[in-house]
Formats: structure tokens, C-alpha cells, sequence
């Protein structure tokens, strides 16, 4: 198979839970899980990727996706989904590997996270019912990928797709960043924490999810905003929830505490939130049956049809909601809440759907956070283009690409000089602009994380940045002279300022890309998969390196005044 967009196929490797589903329909259209009587019923042994999951994590999210799927709960969505013709599965079926119709289960694991301010990390274990090859699976997903160690265990990552991978042995993998890779290779299989015992109580069952409620350190700023009486809640060590699928769908929740006597107050405080939102509940209640109880028959309007429909189902919804809260089906045995309910039939398929689902849209969740990461990238770029044009309108040119001293030696990056237009004037005010950026006195305040210029995408904690200008004659940045808006005739709009690529530089130090039009440019598809460049009108763009005449285009796009036409891109 060729592969074109290395990320987006490593995108078809998270995500191959879903073609797992698909292609698992069918080969098997009309399999059930059998369920033994009660009598032969015996607890499942721990499986591979759930060892793997630490007991000190921030939480996890385990679904058996074959199993949910082979329910008989989910026949009438195998049937639909059969439509799309055998073929359409074999397709999924030879084009990818490890197998699709092998897979078995997802488990996404939430790493600890140690600041407020912290964003989650995750890795995603994929377990297949059948043997792969990793070398195989590594040279369709990972082509360039370097091997690495984290002790005692080998990974491959791709400083281009910013992920990395994992073979466990050769039914199991986990793909996570770079950075949060072997961070859970470091901790992964320890059973010590919270969450192992929650792995034990529940092994078997085809969906589980925990929450290590002492891994989240913004609830010390959500504790200030609840009421007091619901504030023991977060006194609580574990949440779990956990589903059976028979006939009918069990839920199954605990709630773990330090001891009986947090257990017993966070009890008082659980029904408190019930009440509350039982009164939440009237308001709405109000509002639908006013919709429906205020007007007489002669005064009721065609258009107001929908609304009243509407309001029904909301009562209905509303009431039935109030009746589980009225009578929380929980029990307090010493350091636990635990609970279970049972959803009537007619809900079970659509649960069942949502609970499959989840083991298709879970793994989603690496890409999603490397799309946000692009976004957060390409505003940061946004940020500095806008602070490029106010340091303009201060001093009437851009800024150039160095400080330099009167012999001309570069002693700051163009990065220090907009320091005023990012909200980092008082960080301005700390350098001595006479001084190289490593001076003595200069060194601490280079060591500065400056949020504007660090990239999302390949988090560091050494405060450098990829955020780069082209220095040259025919460039808009020179490392002594000022460049004006004047000065760019091929147009702003067609002329590159900043470029997020190559390595990571201190963002204090004057470096960034010597610009030869005569030379080949510097391999700008290090460390992204694309090319993210903010241009001299302010806007910001991306180029995929993959492109025809990539570097040709990029060179003309570089070029101030050049007169040549730019293509589209």
C-alpha cells in the first residue's frame, strides 16, 4: 500500500478500531457472545494491555469492542452495517495492518499531570485477537521512525509525525507522543495505586472507566467554587464505572474514599447533590410544562406544534431522571459508595452503540490533541506576526533579525526585541541589549519559557523554539537592517515572516535560517508534517511538504522582491 500522508496514515493506525468493528461485522454478521449460567461463570484473568495500565495513573477508559459489537444487543446495527457489501470490508481488510477484523480491545490511559495548568497526556493500547508483525506494522505507519529505549523496553518514534509506538509482544501496541510515550513506559504494569484495584474488581466486563481523582490537581480551584455542602465529594480517591451487557445494560458505580468516616460525609454530600439537582430539574420541568398547561386550545398555534412535542419528551426525560435521584440506588459499605442500575431494554442497543463507539472515538482522541496542538501553533504564529506589525508601527520597520553591537556582532534574536508587543515588557526590561543572549546576566533570562514561542506540537522544557525568519538579501529579515513594508514589493500577503520548523533554537539566541536562493533551502519538514508560516500581512498559512515543487514554491514565497508570480499552493 502506497501511503502518501504519513500522518494521516498513522491517523488509520488509531483509529483502526473502527475498521476492526467494520470488518468484524463481516466475518462474523451473526455471532453473539454466548453468556454462561451463573454456575460456570469464572473470573476472567487479567489481560495484557490492562497489566499495562499503572495503578498511579490519572484515570483510563477500557472498552472490549469485539465483545459490545458480537452482543445481540447489536445485531439491527451489524445488519445495517453489512450494506456496504463485502468488498468494502475486504478492502479495510488487506490495506491495513495489523488486521482490522482482529482487533479486540482499546484502552486510553490518562497520564498524572503534576500542574494546574497541566494539559491531560494519553496513550492508546490497541489488543488484537490475532498475531501481527511488527516490523510490518513499523513500515507502513512509521517509515523514518528511530529506535529509542526508555529503560529496558524499545519504542520507535517519528519526531515528524510526533508520535511514537510500542510493541508489547505481537497482539498488543501502544502509540502515544514522544514525550508521553516513554513517560508511561517508565510506570507502565505497576500495580500500586488506586486504579489496580479497580482493574481487578471489574476485569471481564466490556467497558470500564476510572478516574484517580488525586492525580487532578485543578480540584483544589473547582473546590473554591462549590457549594460547601457537596465539597466532600472531592475528598474521594477513585471513581469508577463499569458496564455488564446481557439482555439488558448494568451499570455499576463505586466511589472510593480514604476511610468509612470520608466515605460516610461524602455519602451525605452525594444525596445533597441530588437534591440540588432535583431542584435544577424543577426549573426546566416548569419551563416544559408551560409550554404545554398555559394556553387553551383556541389560542394554540400551528408553529407552536414542534414545541409542545418537544416539551413532552422533556418531561418525560426530566421525570424520569427525577425518579433515579429521588432514590439513588447507593450503598455505603466502609470506605465505598457503590451502586448499580439496570436500563430497561429498549435502551440497551443504543447504549450498546455508544458504548462501541467509545472504542472507536477513543484512540481519536491522540489526533485530536495533535490538531489542537497545530491550532495553538498556528495562533502563537498569529501572535508574533501581530507584534512583527506594532513593533512596525512603533519604529516604522520590522524589527531585523538580530541586536547587534556597533560592530555589527548579533547578540539577541529579533524574538527579544517584540518581547513589549507579546506581554513580556517586563522580561524586556531584564536584558541587557549590549550583551550576547548567554552573558552572564542575559543567560537566566534566555532560560525564560516564553509561551508565544514555545510550539505545542513538540513540547519542551528547555526554552527553545522552531519559530524561525529567513535572513538573506532577497529575505524580508536581515541580520542588521530594518526591513519596511515598502521594501516587499512581491506583496505581504505573498511574502513569509515566521516559519514554525527545524530545530529547536534558544529562543533568545540569534539563529535562525540563512537564506541562500541559490542554495537548497533546510529541511523544513523537521519536526512537523507540515509547514506552518505566518506571512508579512499577518495571516498564517500552511504548506504541505508533500506538494508538488515544494521547495520551489517555498523559495519564491521567501522572496520580498523577487517580481515573480506566486503560485497557488
Amino acid at each position: 500500500m502506497t501511503i502518501r500522508n504519513r500522518g494521516t496514515a498513522l491517523g488509520a493506525l488509531l483509529l483502526i478500531g473502527g475498521l476492526g468493528l467494520c470488518v468484524a461485522l463481516v466475518s462474523q454478521p451473526n455471532a453473539a457472545v454466548a453468556q454462561p449460567p451463573d454456575a460456570v461463570k469464572t473470573k476472567p484473568a487479567l489481560t495484557t494491555d490492562l497489566g499495562l495500565v499503572p495503578g498511579n495513573a490519572a484515570g483510563f477508559v477500557h472498552v472490549e469492542v469485539a465483545k459490545v459489537w458480537k452482543n445481540d444487543a447489536m445485531k439491527p446495527m451489524r445488519k445495517l452495517l453489512e450494506k456496504a457489501g463485502p468488498k468494502a470490508f475486504e478492502a479495510l481488510a488487506t490495506n491495513y495492518k495489523p488486521a482490522p477484523a482482529s482487533l479486540d480491545r482499546v484502552t486510553v490511559v490518562m497520564m498524572p499531570m503534576k500542574k494546574v495548568s497541566d494539559l491531560p497526556d494519553f496513550v492508546t493500547i490497541l489488543a488484537f485477537n490475532e498475531p501481527f508483525v511488527a516490523d510490518e506494522v513499523r513500515a507502513m505507519y512509521l517509515p523514518k521512525a528511530e529506535e529509542k529505549k526508555e529503560g529496558l523496553k524499545s519504542y520507535y518514534t517519528d519526531p515528524a509525525q510526533g508520535l511514537s509506538v510500542h510493541f508489547v509482544d505481537d497482539k498488543t501496541l501502544v502509540v502515544g507522543d514522544a514525550e508521553t510515550l516513554p513517560a508511561f513506559l517508565k510506570i507502565s504494569g505497576t500495580r500500586t495505586g488506586p486504579l489496580g484495584d479497580a482493574i481487578v474488581a471489574n476485569i471481564g466486563k466490556p467497558m470500564i472507566a476510572c478516574v484517580n481523582l488525586k492525580q487532578f490537581p485543578m480540584l483544589s480551584e473547582l473546590e473554591a467554587n462549590l457549594p460547601p455542602e457537596i465539597k466532600p465529594l472531592l475528598k474521594s480517591e477513585r471513581i469508577t464505572l463499569a458496564a455488564d451487557m446481557d439482555k439488558q445494560v448494568t451499570f455499576h458505580v463505586n466511589v472510593s474514599f480514604a476511610n468509612e468516616s470520608e466515605a460516610k460525609t461524602g455519602d451525605n454530600a452525594m444525596h445533597k447533590a441530588a437534591d440540588m439537582a432535583r431542584v435544577e430539574l424543577n426549573r426546566a420541568r416548569e419551563q416544559f410544562e408551560k409550554a404545554l398547561f398555559d394556553k387553551k386550545p383556541r389560542d394554540q398555534k400551528v408553529n407552536e406544534l414542534a414545541l409542545a412535542v418537544m416539551s413532552l419528551g422533556g418531561l418525560a426525560a426530566i421525570n424520569t431522571l427525577d425518579e433515579l435521584l429521588a432514590e439513588l440506588p447507593l450503598t455505603r459499605e466502609g470506605a465505598d459508595i457503590t451502586g448499580q442500575f439496570t436500563l430497561p431494554e429498549w435502551a440497551t442497543q443504543y447504549v450498546g452503540s455508544l458504548l462501541a463507539s467509545a472504542g472507536v472515538a477513543l484512540p481519536a482522541l491522540q489526533r485530536a490533541r495533535g490538531s489542537a496542538a497545530q491550532m495553538q501553533s498556528a495562533n502563537n504564529l498569529k501572535q508574533i506576526a501581530l507584534a512583527m506589525h506594532n513593533y512596525m508601527d512603533a519604529h516604522d520597520s520590522f524589527p531585523p533579525a538580530a541586536i547587534c553591537d556597533k560592530k555589527g556582532k548579533k547578540l539577541l534574536s529579533w524574538r527579544v526585541a517584540i518581547l513589549p508587543y507579546i506581554e513580556q515588557d517586563n522580561l524586556y526590561r531584564q536584558f541587557k541589549l549590549d550583551e550576547p543572549w548567554d552573558s552572564d546576566h542575559n543567560k537566566k533570562w534566555s532560560a525564560v519559557m516564553v509561551k508565544t514561542f514555545m510550539d505545542p506540537r513538540l513540547p519542551n522544557k528547555t526554552g527553545n523554539t522552531h519559530y524561525k525568519v529567513f535572513v538573506g538579501k532577497e529575505a524580508a529579515f536581515d541580520w542588521l537592517k530594518s526591513a519596511r513594508i515598502q521594501d516587499i514589493t512581491d506583496g505581504t500577503s505573498n511574502t513569509i515572516m515566521v516559519v514554525a520548523a527545524g530545530d529547536a533554537v534558544p529562543w533568545a539566541k540569534p539563529d535562525d535560517f540563512e537564506y541562500d536562493p541559490n542554495k537548497p533551502l533546510p529541511d523544513l519538514t523537521k519536526p512537523f508534517p507540515q509547514l506552518i508560516a505566518a506571512f508579512c500581512d499577518g495571516s498564517v498559512r500552511t504548506l504541505n511538504p508533500q506538494m508538488k515543487d515544494f521547495e520551489k514554491i517555498v523559495k519564491i514565497l521567501i522572496g520580498k522582491a523577487d517580481g515573480i508570480v506566486t503560485p497557488d499552493f
